[in-house]
């Protein structure tokens, strides 16, 4: 289907307009061929030139008109960006508390592990267990504290969704 030269030309001003604007993807779209064409064709045809010319003046009106935002745009965007950022700096805050955390825990369950491993040792020598007996008491008085908080943190954790929502950061 052959189509009307004068919308063809239109069209190609449109895509030049976005070409010159920035758009280069259109580099395929308009090619050397149909810039020639272009061309040729608003040399001869009067009432393209017109528009290519009418097109001009309103995209060099609209870049000539300052781009500005209400006030009230502003302040809201501002007064998002200091909320987003108050969230960051107390999930970071958090972090660290958690990191500090961990490494006293670490740090005292070194400690105590190896006093406790030496009463235990002692103890067994004392009353003539075999080393796996003291062993597994040892390991069940280790880790009976810190499956019993574990499950008072996590029952915490679920009791505080429930009453505030759910936890989102």
């Amino acid at each position: 289907m052959m189509r009307n030269p004068h919308e063809r030309a239109q069209e190609l001003i449109v895509l030049a307009g976005a070409y010159d604007n920035g758009a280069r993807d259109n580099d395929k779209d308009f090619s050397a061929g149909q810039q020639a064409w272009l061309r040729t064709h608003l040399q001869e045809c009067e009432a393209c030139r017109d528009y290519a010319e009418a097109a001009g003046r309103v995209v060099r009106a609209w870049r000539s008109r300052p781009l500005t935002a209400d006030s009230a745009l502003v302040r809201a965007t501002q007064m998002r960006v200091r909320s987003r950022s108050l969230q960051l700096r107390r999930r970071q805050e958090r972090l660290w508390v958690v990191w500090v955390c961990c490494l006293a825990v670490t740090l005292g369950s070194a400690f105590t592990t190896a006093m406790l491993w030496g009463g235990f040792a002692w103890i067994g020598q004392q009353s003539r267990l075999s080393g796996p007996v003291w062993q597994i008491a040892l390991l069940e008085f280790s880790l009976v504290p810190a499956i019993v908080t574990a499950i008072l943190l996590l029952s915490r954790g679920t009791c505080l969704a429930d009453h505030h929502g759910s936890h989102r950061d």
